[in-house]
């Protein structure tokens, strides 16, 4: 493990326009590790994954199991990584706190959505992406729509409400899914992608069984201080 991460102000000034942001091989030294932990945590016979099967997921399985990280010492420490607090912080401030985590195994494609979960659209946070395996365009790499994240701007409230409606992207833009213009963050294993909780994101021609587990971090706010 090494020092605190600091992103620079060309890095804080992308993510904050854009609203995502990829940091290659940050834990590239640790992979081996957190590739154990996390096949670890689903091997295990007391963890009782959650099969999420939605239209967002075309019916297809997604196995998730919450609060991930906590159930294995490798990624367990990973919440007080400097490297990651380091980013974190360089875009949220001193004051963030570790919101929680999830582990998942996709065995279909994501339609365009924003992982919002119920949580306050005006409280900022950032997710943190660990990918597990190589991934690209045409096997499953995630794709983001940039600029999504200024969530009360009509191109975000816009996109929003049309996604919603899963399955008629072509009757409302003439293309399908995977043709709505966005960026394709290319990922190998121990890189880091972030975005905002907000940015619209989407993934596509997926191979069968992909790892990936997320963090999520938030500006604490004055009643959780």
């Amino acid at each position: 493990m090494t020092g605190p991460e600091t992103l620079t102000p060309q890095q804080i000034s992308f993510y904050e326009t854009f609203g995502f942001l990829r940091l290659p091989g940050l834990l590239s030294g640790e992979i081996e590790a957190i590739e154990a932990g996390f096949e670890a945590i689903f091997a295990d016979q007391a963890t009782q994954p959650v099969e999420i099967d939605a239209e967002l997921h075309r019916n297809e399985p997604r196995l998730m199991v919450p609060r991930f990280i906590d159930q294995h010492p490798d990624l367990a420490k990973l919440k007080d990584d400097p490297r990651l607090l380091g980013v974190v912080q360089s875009l949220l401030g001193d004051q963030v706190e570790f919101a929680e985590s999830d582990g998942n195994l996709y065995f279909c494609d994501s339609e365009w959505h924003c992982d919002i979960y119920g949580s306050p659209m005006t409280v900022n946070h950032v997710k943190l992406s660990f990918y597990l395996d190589p991934l690209r365009g045409d096997t499953g790499a995630v794709r983001v729509i940039p600029g999504t994240h200024h969530w009360e701007g009509d191109f975000a409230t816009s996109l929003r409400k049309n996604f919603r409606q899963f399955g008629r992207i072509p009757e409302i833009y003439g293309v399908d899914g995977p043709d709505v213009p966005s960026v394709t963050l290319d990922s190998d294993p121990g890189d880091v992608l972030l975005w905002d909780f907000r940015t619209i994101h989407a993934s596509y021609f997926g191979l069968p069984r992909r790892r990936l587990f997320t963090m999520n971090f938030r500006q604490r706010t004055a009643a959780a201080a």
